[in-house]
């Protein structure tokens, strides 16, 4: 249906219902959806909807009564909305996006890199490495340790900077 065109069969009430006031809520539809585009649809659908309502003899209020309807196909349309993905993509953009995986030969030099801290920090006494664990990996803070370790947290803090220092003289051999 062209964005003109009104239903057809005029002596059905409710497409002259609709008809009557088709400009109102053509514009009540596109400032809901901020599209004109499927104002026709939810038109026809609201036609289908009144069509419903065929065995009620009176309506109080026609006008508000069709927009009550082409207002709760306005919900509908809203949330199928929701539910489609936000954007279609196409293959252009695709192949446009930056490709952030790592290269294989950064990808060996990261695995290289992981092993030796690995080794480093296996060469820590346990609470040095425990506490480094606890804080870097764990993300608890010092108070947390020092309770956990069953030491200050002054101590907690010199383990945190020795194995620091010990990873970075390691790497920086390597």
């Amino acid at each position: 249906m062209s964005k003109n065109n009104v239903l057809k069969f005029p002596s059905d009430p409710f497409i002259l219902l609709i008809n009557q006031h088709r400009a109102e809520l053509n514009r009540f539809i596109t400032r809901k959806i901020g599209t004109n585009e499927m104002s026709e649809d939810i038109l026809q659908d609201a036609y289908l909807r009144l069509q419903q309502y065929s065995s009620i003899t009176t309506i109080d209020n026609p006008r508000a009564f069709v927009f009550r309807i082409v207002a709760n196909l306005v919900i509908d349309y809203q949330r199928s909305a929701n539910n489609r993905l936000p954007h279609d993509t196409d293959e252009a953009v695709l192949h446009s996006l930056a490709d952030n995986t790592a290269q294989p030969d950064e990808q060996y030099l990261a695995v290289q890199r992981l092993e030796m801290i690995n080794a480093a920090l296996a060469e820590l006494p346990d609470k040095c490495r425990l506490a480094f664990y606890l804080h870097r990996i764990e993300g608890r803070s010092h108070a947390e340790i020092a309770e956990q370790l069953h030491i200050s947290t002054s101590m907690v803090a010199k383990h945190l900077f020795k194995a620091m220092i010990h990873c970075r003289e390691r790497l920086k051999n390597q």
